[in-house]
């Protein structure tokens, strides 16, 4: 047997799908074995596995027992004259095992081997190739001095910054994501030491490796890419502690202190110094939306003291008011998640700035101490609205979990039929948050879709001139080698690269794996019909249409001239009325504005069932807007538009309506 593969997995399942198609197509000539060996997962990697790799040599844990311990019952099987660990959470390609076997033969004395390892960015992971952590290297890494001069010999040993990362040499360390070992020096160094249970067993083998005469080797000659920390994400226990016990570990073994100097016990008060600034830091990172909400409201209310006062002088008589209202407000945003889950949630902003409101507003008719403030805090609620939600924002102006309809503008790669596949999917499960933009068909054929923008070679013009976001590819019909070259261009202008492994079912990029199944029509919870959503629905037509009928239907004409739009004739009721289209067949916001008085009258709804949408009697008012119409409109098959109504019935409220009106307004 030539190579041997080892991975160990824990509950990353759709990253280890994805790695595995990667080396599957990567040694076809090649003698390989495979082994998986899963800590125990949960999240259907066994099914997976056994379902559409059943080559694969898998061995299952009955619980989590280390990466250490993991990889060494793999190894004590395998049989190749090389042996490959790899992280789950990897990407390597075509090229990748060939060429590290290349690097070992032409050099007997390489034991250990690394490669150039990738953010999914393109970026270099500094971690793959470094120094051990003697006092020195330790001292200027604890105090920063490494990320302030990394060209430094003195100062950059840490990561090696000051050494290119495109040529080959000898090095102390390398990744424990991607470690390619001979055998023979496998055989006289030992397998990895079990005392490590995450972190750590890495570098140990290194410097046992060292100590042995063995070199240990770092290469530019591939790449891989590696989605760091993806298995700790989802780790019941807390991977830092681990990280510097794992450090502390190390530095015990390693370095023995003397009478006149205690290495060891400098590394260890050193470890053990930086563990507790990282506990710091963590800590100082959740509390600045707690001092944000904190110093916004006491701001506000103190504003709010002196229009009523116009003065600062009856501050006393707040010393006791200012606690309570201030203390309310904070309970409330922190019931509601803002400080964990739904930190950037603009919706659970305003419920929370409301709840407090009425809560503290409650407080003034229990307790009549408090009565004589109601038009401060009325005051201060208005602010309050504005800041709970306005600084988180500012803050997640690039994140699309605050909004239903994503403003994510895609752009799916690959053969003909499978983009074809996750274009639709991505236009019907909104919940992923991507708009879809075009298609880029890569299997040299002319299709007639107006879904297709380009072709691959003019990849970058066309995310400039379309402002894309995201890149999808399909891994099964693009070559790896491609992907990697596209990365530091793309990655350059902001534009993300994400993947979908071959069974089409997950969008794989950095920190997230992304479902793309598709919604079902059957056992649904239809928010469109619970008890008072319809007289909701009509307050807010009654409410809105008026000032959409004042302010903005006068411009149509205008508007539809402008943009050269063309009549064409709908039927409501046996009644003719004219809408207009764009040139290439859409809707726009202008599209229906003469339509707004069959609003008033109950015919309509603001926002509801495309018009033109044949009734399958689901009992839902048509639309002047609709989901469709921000969505694609005249590019959407007729079971991508049912989807798409199938959605906004399941998730309807007046937020998902409001976001559609503006979308619309916006042109986006």
């Amino acid at each position: 047997m030539k190579l041997s593969i080892v991975i160990v997995n824990y509950n990353v399942k759709a990253f280890l799908q994805q790695a595995l198609e990667s080396i599957l197509k990567a040694t076809q000539s090649i003698e390989t074995e495979i082994f998986v060996v899963d800590n125990h997962s949960v999240d259907g990697s066994i099914e997976m596995l056994q379902s559409q790799f059943p080559q694969i040599q898998l061995i299952q844990n009955q619980n989590n027992l280390g990466f250490a311990k993991a990889n060494n019952q793999a190894i004590k099987r395998a049989t190749g004259d090389y042996i490959w660990l790899l992280n789950p959470d990897t990407l390597v390609q075509e090229d990748t095992p060939q060429k590290l076997i290349q690097v070992m033969e032409a050099d007997a004395k390489i034991g250990l081997l690394g490669c150039k390892i990738l953010n999914d960015d393109g970026s270099l992971q500094l971690a793959c190739r470094r120094s051990f952590p003697t006092p020195w290297v330790a001292f200027t890494k604890l105090l920063g001095l490494a990320n302030i001069f990394p060209k430094s010999k003195w100062f950059g040993r840490y990561n090696l910054t000051h050494l290119n990362p495109d040529e080959d040499y000898e090095v102390e360390a390398i990744s424990g994501s991607c470690m390619f070992i001979r055998r023979e020096a496998l055989e006289e160094v030992g397998t990895l030491d079990e005392t490590f249970f995450m972190y750590g067993e890495d570098l140990d083998w290194c410097f046992r490796f060292g100590q042995s005469g063995w070199k240990v080797y770092y290469t530019p000659a591939t790449s891989i890419i590696h989605y760091k920390g993806e298995s700790s994400k989802v780790a019941l226990w807390d991977t830092n502690t681990h990280f510097y016990r794992a450090m502390d570990i190390f530095a015990k073994k390693h370095f023995k202190s003397t009478r006149r100097f205690p290495i060891h016990w400098v590394l260890r008060l050193g470890i053990l110094a930086r563990y507790i600034l990282s506990i710091l830091s963590k800590i100082s990172k959740n509390a600045a939306a707690y001092v944000l909400d904190l110093s916004g409201l006491l701001i506000l209310t103190l504003i709010a003291i002196y229009i009523k006062f116009r003065t600062f002088d009856v501050l006393n008589q707040y010393i006791y008011v200012l606690p309570v209202y201030l203390g309310s407000w904070l309970a409330v945003i922190t019931s509601l998640g803002l400080y964990r889950t739904y930190k950037y949630s603009v919706s659970r902003s305003v419920l929370a700035a409301t709840l407090g409101f009425l809560i503290n507003v409650t407080l003034t008719y229990f307790f009549k101490d408090y009565a004589f403030s109601r038009i401060v805090m009325l005051i201060s609620y208005l602010g309050a609205l504005f800041w709970i939600s306005g600084w988180r924002i500012v803050a997640s102006s690039r994140r699309t979990e605050n909004f239903v309809l994503g403003t994510q503008r895609t752009l799916v790669i690959g053969d003909f039929e499978s983009a074809s596949d996750i274009f639709s999917r991505l236009m019907t499960n909104l919940g992923l948050g991507y708009t879809p933009v075009g298609i880029i068909a890569t299997d040299g054929i002319q299709h007639a879709d107006d879904r297709i923008i380009g072709h691959l070679d003019d990849l970058m013009a066309l995310v400039q001139y379309h402002r894309i976001d995201d890149v999808i590819f399909t891994s099964d019909n693009i070559e790896l080698s491609q992907v990697f070259d596209y990365l530091p261009t793309l990655s350059q202008q902001g534009v993300k690269i994400k993947l979908v492994p071959g069974n089409l079912s997950f969008i794989v990029g950095k920190s997230a794996v992304e479902n793309l199944q598709t919604v079902q029509f059957v056992d649904m919870d239809f928010k469109y019909y619970h008890t008072g959503a319809k007289i909701v629905k009509r307050l807010e037509d009654l409410i809105i249409t008026p000032f959409l009928y004042i302010a903005l239907r006068p411009f149509q004409t205008f508007m539809v001239k402008s943009k050269s739009m063309t009549a064409t004739d709908i039927q409501i009721g046996g009644t003719t009325f004219s809408s207009y289209k764009m040139p290439d067949g859409q809707l726009s916001f202008w599209s229906n504005l003469s339509l707004l008085p069959l609003v008033i009258r109950g015919k309509l709804s603001l926002v509801g069932s495309p018009i033109d949408l044949m009734d399958k009697g689901w009992d839902i008012k048509r639309g002047i807007f609709s989901l469709e119409s921000v969505r694609g409109g005249s590019q959407l098959s007729e079971d991508e538009r049912y989807s798409l109504l199938n959605y906004y019935l399941h998730n309807h409220s007046v937020l998902l309506d409001f976001e559609i009106i503006i979308k619309a307004f916006l042109g986006k």
